[in-house]
């Protein structure tokens, strides 16, 4: 078979770009692969839904569906050439709602969190390094994640970590005519995941994906509840140990319902050098704990 084969059939060969591929968009009549999945019947390629349906009704004994497909035509490198290889990639919506999620091995160490950008966007912040090197070769990419915090040993100072919810794996955004072979060139990348050697990569619909998705946010919604809660929690029980410290320090004679910040402030002058810087320090404290990062090292690590 030849080009002129491919373009009485209906063959755009205008649409042929760089890489030497060519696309168009019809319909097959499916029928099951044996694995649980569905293959196309033959090499019969119909651009109307009434086609494939009436040639499937009389040619195909088997039970069959009619499914959106995409055919394929791969020249190679050299668009010229007549050697190629085609493939019809069926249950694929026509038009650009023919990409599909893709899983990829991620070699170990690649899912560590990479250095921050200054200045980067709020959705990159916390990308892993095979985040990133996908991201900077034009390749969508969603690695499912979650966010702990980790008090480091020597220091005791809390910093959070954005950590893989499926250790070794990632998912890519990809029109399979586009090939694959470009992102296992991505460093970090250990492959496609297939089911065999002789399948081609395992597809995930947006629907797959947005679940994902969705359940990743709502867990970071509860990482968020969780550290805000920690450091209420944290701040009200150091502002009332701090509280009961300046109350000691201070003249006796507070009336109930004069605050206790107020009749400091009064009685300050009235106080010793060294009392007085102590109780200073005390009413600086109370002050400093609006900033939640000073009441890291008081709470837990969530």
């Amino acid at each position: 078979m030849n080009e002129d084969n491919f373009s009485d059939g209906g063959f755009d060969f205008q649409n042929v770009d760089q890489w030497g591929r060519g696309v168009r968009f019809g319909f097959v009549a499916a029928i099951s692969d044996g694995r649980g999945g569905k293959k196309a019947w033959g090499e019969q390629f119909f651009q109307t839904q009434a086609a494939a349906a009436s040639t499937a009704k009389s040619c195909v004994g088997a039970s069959y569906e009619i499914l959106p497909a995409k055919q394929v035509v791969h020249f190679g490198t050299n668009p010229n050439s007549h050697s190629y290889r085609r493939s019809i990639l069926i249950n694929d919506p026509i038009g650009d709602q023919a990409v599909r999620w893709y899983a990829i091995r991620v070699i170990p160490g690649f899912q560590r969190m990479a250095k921050e950008i200054e200045g980067a966007s709020e959705d990159r912040c916390g990308e892993s390094l095979i985040e990133r090197n996908l991201r900077n070769e034009g390749i969508d990419v969603y690695m499912p994640a979650f966010w702990k915090e980790i008090r480091k040993h020597r220091s005791g100072k809390l910093i959070e970590r954005r950590m893989p919810l499926l250790v070794g794996y990632a998912f890519v955004r990809r029109d399979p005519g586009d090939g694959f072979d470009r992102i296992r060139k991505v460093d970090g990348v250990g492959g496609m995941v297939s089911l065999n050697r002789d399948a081609g990569p395992i597809a995930f619909s947006e629907e797959d994906i947005r679940a994902v998705m969705l359940a990743g946010f709502d867990k970071q919604q509860a990482y968020r509840l969780a550290k805000a809660s920690a450091t209420e929690e944290a701040r009200h029980k150091r502002r009332k140990h701090l509280n009961t410290q300046l109350g000691r320090l201070l003249p006796r004679g507070r009336g109930r319902t004069v605050s206790l910040r107020y009749y400091a402030e009064n009685n300050i002058d009235k106080l010793d050098v060294k009392l007085k810087a102590h109780v200073l320090g005390i009413m600086e404290l109370l002050d400093s704990l609006e900033d939640d990062a000073t009441l890291d090292e008081f709470r837990e690590a969530v």
